[in-house]
């Protein structure tokens, strides 16, 4: 069921009118129906992996009190290597079985032997990436003494199922979202309205944007980019990396949205990404969610700069990043490089220390121009993330150095759409903040004109129901 579809709407009018208007203050069938309709949106997909979620869930809810239960650190760890193992391991068949037996092939075949195992048929199920970190989050933070295990399995399996945020984020932890389910939730001033302008916002970069530009644009130049000039390969790798933002921020835009509509806080996951004047700042403010999970739980569990080697610690931390993303050895090249990029950061900051220099600190033009390097560094590792093998992003790569291409054209379209984006996403922050409370204060009948007039012109523009770009994860 995606967001963007008719059936999303109708199940979205009747969930919130359920839970505004008949359940809000009837706390145990409000979840329980909340429950259940999660379970509905996510069987819409595929009602054959229900079984799956319920699963992990089932694994991770027993597991919890055990760790809290174990007398002694080694009897705790034992236990969190079960919801460790059990849990990945699911994640690990479903999303790279067919990746290692792969590997294993061509491994095969260069020593020699012409045998190849055989793949095996598994589909992917939608989202499994982002509700199986949500539930060792659970575990993860048991075991770390922040947070107690839950006593309602009903509450337990809401938090991983959560339908807002279940297929592509923002990864909620138990933490933070487990202690809103078990209070009732308080009645914020226009918390609907609020929602409401969140969702509109989405749905702008999703359908306005980043569908523009997929369609006009970057589809166009990456199917044949030996057609293209190295200018408009530039334009190309630009137009993906404003698209996969658009895209990604959109759909988390909805998803807190339509949480908070239901009387529910997600957290934010992106803070102008494009405006990081370093690789390592990207991080910060890029798939909030996911980085701080890989930070908090892997690089920091590795012994981050206080055990092993710092710069061992980053590489591995970010090659597993690589590998979340996607079953490829593309996807651990962009981590690779990405661990190299941070890596060299960390280094120059560490000798400046040791000279006894200041922090490098941007302003003016300098400032300008840092950030534009950054977005180049971060676009060119991107033609890794959207290539389908390492050979098409060296395919892509070797079109760049090619100045004797006689260019294809592009379409107007795609360049105004970038332009906004662009235009957009260096806007002052505070401009973000003034519309949603503009849009809060206007009567309910400009609200009412407001959304119908935008649900139109959306209509109107959208070529269709392209699958947001993390389902794929």
């Amino acid at each position: 069921m995606s967001f963007q579809s008719f059936h999303f709407l109708i199940f979205f009018l009747i969930v919130l009118c359920t839970v505004r208007c008949l359940l809000w203050e009837r706390e145990s069938a409000k979840k329980t129906f909340l429950l259940v309709s999660s379970y509905y949106f996510y069987m819409c997909w595929d009602w054959r992996f229900a079984s799956l979620i319920f699963a992990i869930t089932i694994i991770n809810f027993i597991i919890g009190p055990k760790i809290t239960q174990a007398n002694s650190l080694r009897l705790k760890r034992f236990w969190l290597g079960v919801s460790l193992i059990a849990s990945l391991g699911i994640l690990a068949y479903f999303k790279y079985a067919n990746f290692f037996i792969d590997s294993a092939n061509s491994l095969l075949t260069a020593i020699g032997f012409h045998n190849e195992l055989p793949l095996l048929s598994v589909v992917l199920p939608v989202g499994i990436s982002f509700y199986t970190f949500q539930s060792i989050s659970y575990t993860l933070d048991i075991y770390r003494e922040r947070t107690e295990p839950v006593r309602s399995f009903r509450d337990f399996a809401l938090f991983v199922s959560f339908f807002p945020q279940l297929v592509a984020g923002p990864i909620v932890r138990a933490s933070y979202f487990l202690p809103q389910l078990q209070s009732p939730p308080k009645q914020e001033p226009h918390a609907v309205e609020s929602g409401l302008s969140l969702i509109l916002r989405g749905f702008i970069k999703k359908i306005a944007i980043a569908d523009v530009l997929a369609l006009h644009l970057v589809d166009p130049i990456f199917a044949s980019p030996a057609n293209y000039s190295p200018l408009l390969l530039f334009v190309g790798i630009y137009a993906y990396s404003f698209q996969v933002y658009m895209d990604f921020s959109g759909y988390t835009d909805i998803a807190r949205g339509v949480a908070r509509t239901l009387g529910y806080e997600l957290q934010i996951n992106f803070n102008r990404p494009y405006k990081a004047q370093s690789i390592s700042e990207f991080w910060q403010r890029w798939h909030i969610s996911m980085s701080s999970f890989f930070r908090d739980y892997l690089y920091f569990g590795l012994g981050g700069t206080k055990k092993g080697n710092v710069y061992v610690n980053l590489f591995i931390t970010f090659i597993a990043i690589g590998i979340w993303h996607g079953a490829g050895w593309n996807f651990v090249a962009y981590g690779f490089c990405h661990g190299a990029l941070v890596s060299y950061e960390r280094w120059k900051r560490n000798r400046r220390k040791r000279l006894g220099l200041p922090e490098l600190k941007y302003h003016g033009l300098q400032l300008v121009w840092q950030i534009f390097l950054v977005f180049n560094l971060v676009s060119l590792t991107r033609i890794l993330f959207r290539g389908g093998s390492i050979e098409d992003a060296i395919s892509y790569l070797t079109s760049m150095i090619n100045f004797e291409t006689v260019s294809a054209s592009v379409s107007m379209i795609g360049i105004g759409a970038l332009l906004l984006a662009t235009i957009l996403h260096y806007t002052p922050d505070r401009w973000t903040i003034e519309w949603k409370a503009l849009f809060i204060r206007m009567p309910s009948f400009l609200q009412a004109g407001f959304i119908v007039f935008t649900v139109f012109a959306l209509i109107a523009m959208s070529s269709g129901e392209a699958p947001f770009v993390y389902f794929q994860f």
